[in-house]
């Protein structure tokens, strides 16, 4: 798998020939950190794509439903093998949401994603 490198700003990168690539196992992390951060009905080839972020927003969260969509999004990125670990923090009084996956990539690479809101 090959896609372009995001820099800081998660901006498509260019200028720099194959260095603007992402290959392998960093290709991968990429594509989970990017499907962590889709918003569902945002892409208009695909409206099912991303997660509910913002159904959920004012909403009372369902954190276990919330938890087995995100794991959904995780393992059905290209090249995830499995998920090693889970954990996610809601704080009602700041609003905000972190969540931590930890997973095993098919080149037997271990990583990490957060998201945080």
């Amino acid at each position: 798998m090959r896609v372009r490198r995001l820099d800081k700003k998660h901006d498509w990168t260019f200028g720099n020939g194959f260095n603007s690539y992402a290959n392998q196992s960093e290709s991968i992390a990429q594509c989970v950190t990017t499907r962590l951060w889709s918003f569902t009905n945002d892409w208009f080839l695909d409206l099912d794509h991303g997660l509910p972020w913002l159904d959920k927003m004012g909403k009372a969260i369902n954190l276990s439903e919330l938890e087995l969509k995100i794991k959904r999004q995780v393992l059905e990125t290209q090249g995830v093998k499995q998920l090693t670990h889970y954990e996610s923090n809601f704080n009602a009084d700041e609003r905000t949401l972190t969540i931590i996956v930890d997973y095993l990539d098919i080149y037997g690479t271990s990583h990490s994603a957060v998201y945080r809101s």
